[in-house]
């Protein structure tokens, strides 16, 4: 279901906020989507690993924000990241 930010309450607008890890604008809309448990690809990766692969996009992250970086080029690194652990992962939208 898509919401529209400036008809959320404030309480559901940090909510969204939380769960996307970044502040949203008026002029933002949200989707919500319940996923089933057997609709998630279990990661491949040990808890260790993840924990590693989460530092590096981190630092990844870092980096870029120093160098000016937009939401853009965050979000093509996020995209390539799903790429190469799942091959077919394709962004909504």
């Amino acid at each position: 279901m898509l919401y529209q930010v400036k008809d959320l309450s404030p309480e559901q607008k940090r909510a969204a906020e939380i769960l996307l890890g970044h502040a949203v604008s008026e002029d933002d809309a949200v989707s919500v989507k319940r996923l089933c448990p057997t609709t998630i690809i279990p990661s491949k990766l040990s808890p260790e690993e993840r924990v590693e692969a989460l530092r590096a996009l981190e630092r990844r992250f870092a980096d870029a924000k120093r160098r000016g970086a937009g939401e853009e080029e965050e979000e093509a690194a996020v995209n390539e990241a799903l790429r190469s652990i799942r091959p077919d992962y394709r962004p909504a939208g």
